[in-house]
């Protein structure tokens, strides 16, 4: 029983801990921005962010944004956030600002746009 009990606490701290960012893969924008560069289909990086769950996609400007929104792909780092109705915690959002940011900077100069 004793057992039982012990497995059951495990499973459902590792399910908690499947949710939400694994921060572990946010530690290098600028070489996954490299990696992304020189794959078939480079992909940019946005998140979402508030109640109407709109794409966020900075380090981008205007005159990018369309062209990128147009020729290539944009992957939602946060995605389980349409699914949770939980706030987004000031640490997550500077996280994701910060890689989004590197990340799409560094993407736009090695495409050359």
């Amino acid at each position: 029983m004793k057992s039982l009990v012990m497995l059951l606490m495990l499973l459902v701290s590792i399910s908690s801990l499947g949710r939400g960012l694994d921060y572990s893969l946010f530690q290098y924008p600028v070489e996954d921005a490299k990696q992304s560069a020189q794959s078939p289909y480079p992909t940019f990086v946005g998140y979402i962010f508030g109640d109407n769950k709109e794409r966020r996609i900075p380090g981008l400007q205007e005159k990018h944004l369309d062209v990128i929104k147009q020729k290539y792909r944009i992957k939602v780092l946060n995605e389980f956030r349409l699914y949770e109705q939980s706030e987004m915690g000031i640490d997550e959002k500077i996280l994701l600002e910060r890689y989004c940011t590197r990340y799409n900077r560094q993407l736009v100069n090695l495409l050359g746009l």
